[in-house]
Order: structure tokens, then sequence, then C-alpha cells
């Protein structure tokens, strides 16, 4: 007995363009490109004697499957905004690295007063290593640069960029805010004993 299957080729065709829908690198213009592409396709074969599931297969192999189409997509659909944004959110940061060694400099300023009882030994450790807040501006440089040369591979968020720059930046603005304090307050101790 034979097993009659009915191929429903509208379900097949919202399947696979669900499945290639699912990437973040293809638009709805895109998919209603490669629908109208494959419809088309489907007709021309089924005129060559071909049935619609043999058609649609065939079409869609011709198009490609989705893990070849999305690099494609990637190319086309590349947003100019999410590279400006990640150059905009590095300048952020290098500023905020500059603002951070700038708010070393007030310990150093205040050496000539303390000088009697010596600058704090967690101040002076981050005196000393204050050159060292130049490499996460560089770090975000190299990942900036690695966004903007790549070639293929879609979008990165810039979202989850600035959520990292931030708690860097937090990261780092915590234990010098703590080393600027320390020499400010131990002064005033001094200051207030007199």
């Amino acid at each position: 007995m034979e097993n009659i299957s009915q191929f429903d080729l509208n379900l097949a065709l919202r399947h696979w363009l669900d499945r290639l829908g699912q990437s973040p690198q293809v638009k709805a213009e895109n998919l209603k490109e490669l629908e109208s592409h494959v419809r088309d396709s489907v007709v021309q074969l089924q005129t060559k004697g071909l049935s619609s599931e043999e058609s649609f297969l065939v079409a869609t192999h011709r198009v490609g499957s989705p893990e070849k189409l999305e690099p494609e997509f990637a190319k086309v659909n590349q947003n100019p905004l999410n590279m400006l944004i990640h150059g905009l959110i590095l300048v952020f940061f290098s500023v905020g690295c500059w603002f951070l060694w700038w708010m070393m400099q007030v310990p150093r300023m205040m050496q000539p007063v303390l000088r009697e009882q010596g600058i704090v030994p967690f101040t002076r450790l981050l005196m000393d290593y204050s050159p060292f807040l130049a490499v996460p501006p560089l770090l975000a440089a190299v990942y900036c640069g690695y966004v903007w040369m790549r070639k293929s591979k879609g979008r990165s968020s810039w979202m989850a960029f600035f959520a990292t720059t931030v708690a860097v930046l937090v990261l780092l603005t915590l234990p010098i805010l703590f080393a600027v304090l320390l020499p400010v307050v131990s002064f005033m101790d001094r200051f207030g004993a007199k």
C-alpha cells in the first residue's frame, strides 16, 4: 500500500524562512526577496516536470542554506551607525580613563603637604602604577578596530561593549577614589588635630 503524504509548499517555505529569519543579520525585506525568488524557481522547476517538493528542495538548495546566507546578509546589511556608536563609546571610555589618571595626580600634588606624615602605601602603589591606566582604552581601541575591520559575522552589540566599558570604569574608579580620599582624610585628621 502506498503512503501518500501531501507536501505543503507554503508550510515548507514558511519553515525555511523562519529558520533564516532567526538570524539578526537577515532583515524582513531580505526574507521577502528570498521568498519571491524561491517561489519563482519552484514554478519554473515544476514546468520541467518536478513535483512541488522536489522543486522546493532544488530551489532552496540553489539559493543556499541559512548558514551560508547569514554571512552574506551580514555584509549587505552592515550598519554604519553600529560602528559610530562603538567609536563614541571608545571616546567616552578613553576620557574616563584620562580623568582617572588626572585624579591620581591629586595625591602627588598633596605630597609636599603630607611630606612629614608620608603618603598612605595604598595610594603610593596606585600612583606608581597610574601609567597603566592607558591599557584599558588601548584594549578597547583594539576591540573597536576588530569590529570595524571584520568582513563577516554580522553585527557586534554596542550594548555589550558599553556595559563592559562602564563596568571596567567602575572597577577602576573605586580603588582610585579610595587612593585619592585616603590622603585627603589623613590631611584633614592632621589639620583637625592641631
